[in-house]
C-alpha cells in the first residue's frame, strides 16, 4: 500500500503569485475555496481553517471586486460629448452653435479640417435642430474669422484664436463683435480710406487679372487662394515679396480686396501646407515652388 505524501507544494499565480508547501487538509480547503460557488465559502461548516495562506481567505467575489465588467458598456465622458462642447462654450447663435462644433471636431476628436456634413451630424448627436439657412450662417462664421477655409475645396479649420472656446466660452469674442456694432451709423457708411499705391508698385502701368497657367483672380474661389494667386501675381510683376499693406492693394486692384485683418489667418494656412513663406525682417510673403503647383492644379 502507497503512503500518502503528508505535504503537497502549492503554487498560485495570476494578479498574485505564492508558492508554499501545505498540509494535504489545507491543500482540501485551497481547492473547497477555489471551486465553492461566490458567497458561500465562509458558510461552509467546519474548524477554522489556518492563517498560513492569508491571501486565500478572501472570498471570489472579493478577490475579483475590482475587476470590471465585461457587461457594463463604455459610457462617453461628458466633458468629451458634443453637448457639452455647446453648452460649454456658452453658444447662442447658430453661427455660434456651428463653431462651437467645429472646436469640438477640432479639439476633441483631432480634426485637422472638417466639413459641412462633420457639422450637421454634430447638430443631431447634439439633440439640436439641424439649422434650416446652415449655409448662409456657417458662412457668417468664416467672416466672422472663426472658420477659415482650408486647402481643399470644402475642408475647413478653427482659426486658432478660438483654440480655448471650450474652456473660456464666447464672452471675449462676443464683446469685440459688440463694441463694434454699437458704432455711430456715420462711421459705418464712411468711405473706406483709399490706400497710397505701394513703393514696389509705382513703376506699374497695368495690373493683369490673370497669369499664365492659372485660373483667373475671380475664379478663385477661396480667399486663401487669392491670397496665394495675389502673391504670385506680385512676383510675375518683379515683386518677389508682397507686405499686407501690399496684398490689399492689389487684390483691390484684381476687384476683391482681402482686407488686413483676414490677411495673416489666410496665410497661416498657406504656410502649414508649404505653399507660402514670410521674411523675417520684414513679414513679406513669398510664394514656394510647392504654391506655384498647387496655383497651376486650381
Amino acid at each position: 500500500m502507497t503512503e500518502m505524501p503528508n505535504e503537497v507544494h502549492l503554487a498560485l499565480s495570476g494578479r498574485i503569485t505564492f508558492e508554499q508547501d501545505i498540509s494535504v487538509a489545507q491543500g482540501a480547503q485551497v481547492i473547497a475555496i477555489i471551486q465553492a460557488p461566490a458567497g458561500l465559502v465562509r458558510a461552509t461548516p467546519g474548524p477554522e481553517p489556518p492563517r498560513l495562506l492569508p491571501e486565500l481567505a478572501l472570498t471570489r467575489e472579493e478577490s475579483t471586486r475590482e475587476l470590471p465588467s465585461n457587461d457594463e458598456p463604455t459610457r462617453q465622458p461628458l466633458l468629451e460629448s458634443p453637448r457639452h462642447a455647446l453648452d460649454s462654450s456658452g453658444a447662442k447663435t447658430i453661427p455660434e452653435k456651428i463653431t462651437a462644433f467645429a472646436a469640438y471636431l477640432t479639439l476633441v476628436e483631432g480634426h485637422e479640417t472638417f466639413g459641412h456634413q462633420d457639422l450637421r451630424r454634430l447638430f443631431e448627436r447634439a439633440r439640436e435642430r439641424i439649422p434650416t439657412h446652415f449655409s448662409r450662417d456657417f458662412d457668417k462664421a468664416v467672416r466672422a474669422g472663426w472658420i477659415h477655409e482650408g486647402t481643399t475645396k470644402g475642408a475647413y479649420y478653427l482659426s486658432d484664436s478660438l483654440r480655448n472656446l471650450l474652456e473660456d466660452g464666447y464672452a471675449g469674442h462676443r464683446g469685440k463683435r459688440t463694441r463694434r456694432s454699437q458704432a455711430p451709423a456715420t462711421a459705418a457708411r464712411r468711405k473706406p480710406r483709399s490706400i497710397p499705391v505701394p513703393d514696389d508698385f509705382a513703376e506699374v502701368d497695368h495690373i493683369p487679372a490673370s497669369i499664365d497657367g492659372v485660373p483667373p483672380y475671380q475664379q478663385v474661389k477661396l480667399k486663401r487662394d487669392r491670397l496665394l494667386w495675389a502673391i504670385k501675381l506680385a512676383k510675375e510683376l518683379g515683386v518677389p515679396a508682397l507686405k499686407s499693406t501690399d496684398v490689399t492693394w492689389l487684390t483691390d486692384k484684381l476687384g476683391d480686396a482681402i482686407i488686413s485683418r483676414d490677411i495673416t489667418a489666410h496665410f497661416k494656412g498657406l504656410h502649414r501646407d508649404g505653399l507660402a513663406n514670410r521674411s523675417v525682417i520684414d513679414n513679406a510673403m513669398r510664394i514656394t515652388e510647392k504654391g506655384e503647383e498647387y496655383l497651376s492644379s486650381l
